[in-house]
């Protein structure tokens, strides 16, 4: 047998053995705990701030700082289940001319990448859709796991109107700003 085809051979073999290896260091499976955790906004209306938050959303999450190419999450969130404190503006988000609930009934975001910042803190590439609209956003959080039980904590900032939010006379943002403000505060339990 050449040498060539000797070093090939064992190259194979170790990246076989290496994969091996990987994935038994498969990242964990976390169920979120929704009563618990919250995806809140922040945006402007007449210059004034007001918050919100999604009362009902549904997350898919496997973690591991030890592995974040084999890490991912997917969050569903329902749209109608809006509430700044306010009945008019929670009918108008929902409403054809913002969010189309009736058509659209749910935002997603769906992780592509994570990598860590700093111990502790790190940053989600992902896709956010909204409408029939995908951007993709970048989620920095901080994490803190002990045991069994993790919480995530971050902030991205978007455009409304980059989604289509905001239609006919609302494309305007002299009256609701462009920028708003996404919270997360998660917390899961490892499976």
């Amino acid at each position: 047998m050449s040498n060539n085809l000797k070093n090939i051979l064992a190259a194979g073999v170790m990246a076989s053995a290496l994969g091996f290896a990987g994935s038994a260091q498969a990242a964990d499976e976390w169920g979120v705990d929704a009563t618990d955790s919250e995806i809140e906004f922040k945006g402007t209306q007449l210059g004034a701030e007001f918050e919100g938050e999604f009362k009902a959303f549904t997350a898919t999450v496997v973690f591991s700082p030890d592995d974040l190419a084999g890490s991912s999450v997917s969050v569903l969130i329902d749209i109608a289940s809006v509430d700044t404190q306010n009945g008019d503006r929670d009918s108008q988000i929902v409403s054809p001319d913002w969010f189309d609930a009736g058509q659209w009934p749910t935002a997603q975001f769906v992780t592509k990448s994570f990598s860590e910042i700093s111990p502790g803190k790190y940053q989600a590439v992902a896709d956010l859709t909204i409408r029939d609209v995908t951007r993709e956003v970048t989620l920095p959080f901080d994490l803190e796991i002990t045991g069994d039980k993790a919480e995530a904590k971050g902030e991205v900032t978007i455009k409304r109107t980059d989604f289509g939010v905001g239609q006919g006379q609302w494309s305007d943002t002299a009256q609701v700003g462009d920028d708003v403000t996404i919270e997360i505060d998660i917390e899961a339990d490892r499976k």
